[in-house]
């Protein structure tokens, strides 16, 4: 990495330099991750999805209206493999910032040494997603609330207050999207300072807060447009991986409403087909993301806080690391 504030292309061609010279520690620690955590939760909700899926799907293709009793349990069999997503998803942000931290500092760590240096911080990474995903909830859950009560309010006689209810709506709609914006952008970085900077959850949220700047000062925009752009181009990525999988589970779907297929074995092959589009993108597109966080976190401090000469002077051992170095 160049020590000095990166562009666009600095960063993408960092994280892909990461990937293409310490494969083990990037794609091959995300793919074992994955793995790992889909394995139970597929196999659990395949296991689900088979016990109650041929009553329920059965059901729905023979025109009732009313839901069968293992409709619920289904549905929780189908979509288990997301839980275990949504883990690995956690846990590869932070190996992902700590293969990124030290190649910063010229260093190449195995997949060992990652988790060796990770693992205690599994619990604070853990709890940094359980508190930002709380915000967004309540953010979300708070504008419906809003827009409901606004809806109920207004006289069906009156167009005037229809039409005031309706900008009413569109601005809490405005709103509730910025807010969720400023948090998605202000709370970037608290992945990488939990494992980097060893810090607590609500600390690495503060950190991340004060790193990425307001809307009227500091990095914000541009953290905003290049998660935006990385995000596009990781769901083009996502897609030309699932849609050859997700054909062919179409192909099955429309098989089994001609009654070629068992309904409880579609709703098995619908759970392992979200396992295994979970593991391929978890695998591939993953590395890239978190890596894209972690550089982007470090150009930060770069920009604002001198990290470049530190990293220098840590390089002719004039000064510590900006991050403790993995041992062997």
């Amino acid at each position: 990495m160049p020590l000095r504030p990166l562009t666009l292309g600095d960063l993408y061609g960092g994280v892909l330099k990461a990937v293409r010279g310490n494969p083990a520690a990037t794609i091959g620690l995300a793919a074992l991750t994955s793995f790992v955590l889909l394995l139970p939760t597929t196999a659990l909700g395949a296991f689900l999805a088979g016990v109650s899926g041929t009553d329920a799907l059965g059901t729905a293709f023979s025109g009732s209206d009313t839901l069968p009793d293992g409709y619920a349990l289904s549905l929780v069999g189908q979509y288990l493999p997301g839980i275990g997503q949504l883990l690995a998803g956690i846990l590869l942000a932070g190996f992902l910032a700590q293969v990124v931290g030290q190649a910063v500092l010229g260093r190449k760590v195995g997949m060992g040494e990652v988790w060796r240096a990770t693992r205690g911080r599994v619990l604070p990474m853990v709890g940094v997603v359980l508190v930002t995903g709380a915000a967004f909830l309540l953010l979300l859950v708070a504008a419906v609330l809003v827009c409901v009560v606004l809806v109920m309010a207004v006289d069906p006689q009156g167009g005037g207050g229809i039409a005031a209810v309706v900008l009413l709506v569109l601005l809490v709609v405005v709103v509730t999207v910025a807010l969720l914006v400023l948090l998605w952008v202000r709370w970037s970085f608290a992945t990488p300072a939990v494992v980097l900077e060893r810090m607590g959850v609500f600390d690495s949220l503060s950190r991340s807060w004060e790193l990425a700047g307001s809307p009227r000062r500091g990095p914000f925009w541009r953290i905003f447009g290049i998660r935006l752009l990385t995000a596009v181009i990781v769901g083009i990525a996502s897609s030309m991986i699932t849609f050859p999988i997700s054909l062919a589970l179409v192909a099955v779907v429309v098989a089994s409403a001609s009654g070629d297929v068992d309904p409880g074995t579609l709703a098995v092959a619908q759970t392992v087909v979200s396992g295994i589009t979970a593991l391929l993108t978890g695998a591939l597109t993953t590395p890239f993301t978190a890596g894209v966080d972690a550089l982007l976190y470090v150009d930060v401090r770069v920009r604002t806080e001198g990290l470049d000469i530190r990293l220098i002077q840590a390089a002719q051992g004039a000064a510590e690391p900006p991050w403790p170095v993995t041992s062997p």
